[in-house]
């Protein structure tokens, strides 16, 4: 019997390549703390439709903060978008981030996403920044690809030139190559 059969739709790497408003599933909720001590909850969204369906948008964090009436007016109202895009009807008192986590999982929304900034190794992700209810029309990718992080010019972060489609030097050749299937690895 074989170890496991070749699937490549089941492979890791899955990934969002465009921002935009997507239908997704909340598969995983945590309630903890920013290093500052304010109670965060961080989120992993599954995308549910489109050509992006099964990729995952993780570690999406929402900061409760209360240190002045206008953070606190900020954080109830942030919540309460989230809260409201899940289902939650007019008048539905909240008691806790915990309460909001237990009903989220498994919940369906749609979010609208962008590419962050930089973070401290110059890597750039997807970041949701509002919720809504399920869009009917499905998924919508707006077509804005992952920006380049950490590059300012046409050079990798150690001097080497980026590929682009003029540094091909087979681009004009009418040869061709002929590799026949015994010469491959697998």
């Amino acid at each position: 019997m074989p170890l496991f059969i070749t699937d490549s739709n089941n492979v890791l790497g899955a990934s969002v390549q465009e921002a935009g408003l997507y239908n997704v599933k909340i598969v995983k909720a945590e309630v903890g703390k920013t290093g500052r001590g304010q109670q965060k909850i961080t989120l992993d969204y599954e995308i549910t439709d489109g050509k992006y369906q099964g990729a995952t948008i993780p570690y999406q964090t929402l900061t409760w903060n209360d240190e002045d009436s206008n953070t606190l007016k900020k954080s109830q109202r942030r919540f309460n978008t989230l809260v409201v895009a899940l289902g939650a009807s007019d008048g539905t008192p909240i008691d806790s981030l915990q309460s909001i986590v237990n009903a989220a999982v498994g919940k369906t929304l749609s979010v609208d996403t962008e590419w962050g900034k930089p973070n401290s190794k110059g890597n750039i992700y997807l970041n949701v920044y509002n919720y809504h209810p399920v869009n009917p029309d499905g998924s919508q990718p707006n077509g804005v690809k992952r920006p380049n992080a950490g590059q300012t010019s046409d050079k990798t972060a150690t001097g080497t030139p980026l590929p682009n489609d003029n540094d091909d030097p087979f681009a004009n050749s009418n040869d061709s190559v002929d590799v026949k299937d015994d010469d491959l690895p697998f």
